[in-house]
């Protein structure tokens, strides 16, 4: 094409890239790639083939991992951790920042193998994936650098396994990477089998920063590989980002082995479109998010709820705006889409899309170029959906967007919370009043106000399954320093109960749903009303005292210390309740970043036997303190209760001011109450303190709706304790964090 040409078409002439580099790298490695294990290369009998989406081309051999690869990987890790651990976070600091230096130097070579083996658009992975991934370590640097007093009281899990998926291969592997070995953690690092050269890449930038052995493995392969990882005993966090069915799999296989988990599951993520929108900016924030990566954005797939006075407006300029979208070779600089990484993918693309055709949605396709010989799907409009189509409810994972049109303010929010958890949204409106009253209400981690694709590292990323990012990215590879060891219980007489009823459960949690309006109180009314909750108990404490010693089990002065303990705990929390907020954060370029400590919604609580109103006190305050409605189950067999004690507590809840059905007490058969709490699709967090076995059900419970759960496997905490009793290792477990992302300037 000659230059004049192109002036008269003004079509984008071709701006390839130089692979020179990458292709003599790989060339180097022609006999394929081993598995990077305790500092050295170990080859694998079983083998895959890294091929380019774009073209089919086979671009490497690397290695599947079998059970004895695994095996080493993971020793290789538990064995360097406690080392790597005292190093201390200032020593972590220094491998940290080399790898950043690293990163940065390589960019253009990281960039360039992660289009050719992913099929990503050679701008993305130059532009943003790459320059991101080398700021992530950065960050984690300076917040290893201060660990000692920032993260004081805390300590590292251990053995890590990281599971990265195809979407974002490295800039996902930096950010579970660096947070977790800035916490002290050794890693085993599971990549995608469609997506592990750099990866394998990123190893030998370990070799070159003179990271200790063990502390960074990297195991290749297929599901089998990340199946004997995922049931590896000595595994102790499992931190994975994918598929909602695979998640839950990971929960059911894990549970009752001990061990921590970080899930990002697939998911929609809502665009709202006001009619007061500024539509340009809209329509162009959207397709920016929408195709990025080819739809494939960190698992979550894009739902556009549009208000209906601009809905053909709305839809004339995003089909405008597609047909200037460019489909095409990664490695072209002009290219907006690239391949379908997977042809699995591509397949469920196609078959979904033709689903939501015959669930009544429109199709409009922009053109692909007849000469692409690979894995790319048209950008895909699918308006007129409504919410019981297959795309609605089901996520494409691909350059797919589908259209629903709203009416009233209230009924878009009802509709984006019907999509489930999203890690995030966005919110468009001239109107910042609505805007900011929208987004709180939103059920997704992270709220974009007019903007989108979040990718600011020093803000926490999702905000309840565990955070990618920020200060809040490190929590999840951390546990306190102490652990919860105290396994007595009292085996006394059974206090009689009603017996356990699906109803009673299902009638407490209606009631506490009815009662969302007690997590939009303020901080400041929550800690009054827990004032008042401890002066309450303070001026009724011999009533309790009689209940509590009517067993005999416990000494007069014990039972009387165990009230005043819990006066105290009451105090605390109501001191924290407006305490413990959150944070405001400058956004780069132009921005701010609210981070806001919210409550998790409808929390099951099962307490144990010993110290009734002192561990009930301990467990429900920080909760209800948070935001929180709660279902209260006590234990049949506690030895302390005297009859009417519940009722007692009862009183002393309603005469404090803590409204009907923020508090419910069911009663019964502590673990099939519970159990079912854990399966409940509308309870959002379990708390278990029981037994072991106990702790395993309720895992296993819990996995079909992946919820949250906090379990003691039998080992319960010194209740008197102001170390294990009480603090912010409770006050963690009851919130989630959301971010709310407010651009600033024109």
């Amino acid at each position: 094409m000659q230059v004049a040409d192109i002036f008269k078409t003004m079509n984008y002439g071709p701006a390839q890239v130089d692979t020179a580099e990458v292709d003599s790298w790989l060339d180097t490695h022609a006999e394929g790639f081993g598995l990077f294990i305790n500092g050295e290369w170990v080859s694998s009998t079983e083998t895959l083939d890294s091929v380019n989406p774009a073209s089919g081309r086979r671009l490497a051999t690397i290695s599947a991992a079998g059970s004895d690869a695994v095996d080493a990987a993971v020793e290789a890790a538990h064995v360097a951790q406690p080392t790597w651990e005292k190093l201390g976070g200032r020593g972590r600091a220094r491998y940290l920042y080399k790898l950043a230096q690293l990163l940065r130097k390589q960019v253009w070579k990281f960039a360039v193998l992660e289009s050719l083996d992913s099929g990503k658009p050679i701008r993305e992975t130059s532009n943003i994936d790459l320059p991101r991934a080398s700021a992530c370590f950065q960050h984690y640097a300076g917040r290893a650098q201060l660990f000692d007093t920032e993260f004081s009281g805390r300590q590292a899990r251990g053995a890590a396994g990281l599971f990265i998926p195809a979407s974002f291969p490295l800039l996902v592997a930096a950010q579970k990477i660096a947070p977790a070995l800035a916490a002290g953690n050794c890693i085993v690092l599971k990549p995608s089998e469609h997506t592990s050269l750099t990866a394998l890449m990123f190893a030998e930038l370990c070799e070159e920063a003179g990271l200790p052995p063990g502390v960074v493995n990297i195991v290749t392969g297929g599901p089998a590989t990340g199946a004997y990882l995922v049931d590896h005993a000595d595994v102790d966090l499992l931190d994975f980002t994918g598929s909602a069915a695979v998640g839950r799999a990971i929960r059911s296989r894990t549970a009752g082995s001990d061990k921590a988990l970080k899930l990002e599951l697939a998911g929609k993520r809502p665009f709202i479109f006001f009619e007061d929108a500024d539509l340009d900016s809209a329509v162009e924030g959207l397709v920016d998010a929408v195709w990025c990566n080819q739809g494939h954005g960190a698992w979550t797939s894009a739902q556009l709820l549009v208000q209906e006075g601009i809905e053909a407006a709305a839809i004339a300029k995003i089909r405008a705006r597609m047909e200037t979208l460019r489909v095409g070779d990664p490695l072209d600089s002009n290219a907006d889409l690239g391949a379908i990484v997977d042809p699995a993918r591509y397949a469920r693309i196609a078959e979904l899309v033709t689903q939501g055709v015959d669930d009544g949605g429109e199709l409009w396709q922009s053109p692909v170029p007849s000469s692409q010989e690979g894995q790319f799907y048209p950008p895909t409009l699918l308006s007129g959906v409504e919410p019981s189509n297959t795309v609605a409810r089901e996520g494409a994972f691909g350059p797919v967007l589908s259209v629903m049109s709203f009416r009233l303010q209230s009924e878009a929010v009802l509709l984006a919370n019907g999509f489930g958890r999203s890690a995030l949204a966005s919110v468009w409106s001239e109107n910042m009043n609505r805007t900011l009253e929208v987004g709180p209400s939103l059920n997704a981690g992270t709220i974009c106000i007019n903007s989108c694709n979040p990718f600011d590292i020093d803000c926490g990323f999702d905000g309840q399954a565990g955070c990618e990012s920020g200060a809040e990215g490190l929590e999840v590879y951390l546990r306190p320093c102490f652990e919860f060891s105290n396994s007595v219980t009292h085996p006394g007489k059974t206090v009689t109960t009603n017996t356990s009823k699906s109803g009673s459960i299902a009638a407490a949690v209606e009631a506490a749903l009815k009662m969302e309006s007690w997590s939009r109180t303020s901080g400041y009314q929550r800690a009054g009303t827990l004032y008042a909750l401890a002066e309450d108990l303070s001026a009724r404490a011999e009533e309790f005292c009689w209940h509590l010693g009517q067993s005999g089990g416990e000494s007069e002065p014990a039972v009387k210390r165990e009230v005043e303990a819990s006066v105290e705990r009451l105090f605390t929390y109501a001191a924290w309740a407006d305490q413990y907020e959150g944070a405001v954060r400058r956004q780069s370029p132009s921005g701010i970043a609210m981070s806001l400590n919210e409550a998790v919604g409808v929390v099951g609580i099962a307490f144990p036997d010993q110290l009734p109103l002192l561990a009930l006190i301990s467990l429900l305050a920080p909760v209800i303190a948070v935001g929180n409605r709660v279902v209260l189950v006590p234990s049949e067999n506690n030895t302390q209760v005297g009859p009417g004690f519940y009722g007692l507590l009862t009183q002393l809840l309603e005469s404090a001011g803590i409204p009907v059905g923020v508090v419910n007490i069911v009663t019964g058969i502590r673990d099939d109450l519970i159990q079912q709490l854990a399966a409940h699709g509308q309870v959002d967090h379990v708390w278990y303190f029981g037994s072991a076995e106990g702790s395993r059900r309720i895992e296993q419970a819990a996995a079909q709706t992946t919820k949250r759960t906090w379990v003691n496997r039998g080992k319960f905490p010194d209740w008197l304790s102001l170390v294990e009793g009480e603090g912010k290792h409770f006050l963690r477990e009851a919130r989630a964090v959301k971010n709310i992302l407010i651009p600033c300037g024109n």
